[in-house]
């Protein structure tokens, strides 16, 4: 059982971060705003990067279970893609903190970008990656494309247009709209043919 005070401090460095920034954030004000003395944290953590790749590791449990309950009702793999661009957007729209936190402070760790295997990650990609396989299997994606490239492909369109949106100030484009277009140029590169509706 996780310990309420590490739980709390979590909390508190997801706004913090989101607040902040990941640079200029302290683990004072974080230890303050979980309502815990500053040597408590180190008793959870070793450092900075630590609470944050904690926070990375713990949200993406949930995130990965949601999208693969999500997608689990869907047979096609045209569809399961589909459903898998609108569900990450309706996330980041719905979780700004995180997401900001996700697209934005995750990438100011030197620890998480230099010297950490993130496995959690790598199986959320996969999720695109299977449902790309299966209509490979199946008749309705082209051979001729690597699975591997394709989420890759597909994550790093969804990362840019979240990370321009968390970073915009009057959120004046749609991330729903956004997911059509981009689903639009997506699945008309990868489709066989026969298969377009």
């Amino acid at each position: 059982m996780r310990s309420d005070k590490r739980e709390r401090l979590l909390k508190a460095a997801v706004k913090v971060f989101a607040r902040d920034g990941f640079f200029h954030a302290k683990v004072e004000t974080i230890a303050k705003e979980a309502g815990v003395a500053t040597g408590t944290t180190y008793l959870y953590f070793d450092n900075k990067d630590d609470i944050l790749i904690s926070i990375f590791e713990e949200e993406m449990i949930p995130i990965i279970e949601g999208m693969k309950k999500e997608l689990a009702v869907y047979k096609g793999p045209k569809e399961k893609l589909i459903a898998f661009v609108h569900r990450f957007m309706k996330m980041a729209e719905e979780n700004p903190d995180m997401t900001q936190l996700l697209e934005i402070e995750l990438r100011q760790s030197s620890k998480f970008m230099h010297g950490y295997k993130s496995t959690k990650f790598k199986e959320y990609l996969d999720i695109i990656s299977d449902a790309f396989v299966l209509g490979q299997e199946t008749g309705v994606f082209r051979q001729d494309v690597q699975p591997t490239l394709l989420k890759q492909i597909l994550f790093g369109a969804l990362d840019q247009i979240t990370m321009n949106w968390t970073l915009s100030k009057s959120k004046k484009f749609s991330l729903q709209q956004s997911a059509e277009q981009i689903l639009n140029v997506v699945l008309k590169g990868i489709l066989i043919k026969d298969t377009e509706q």
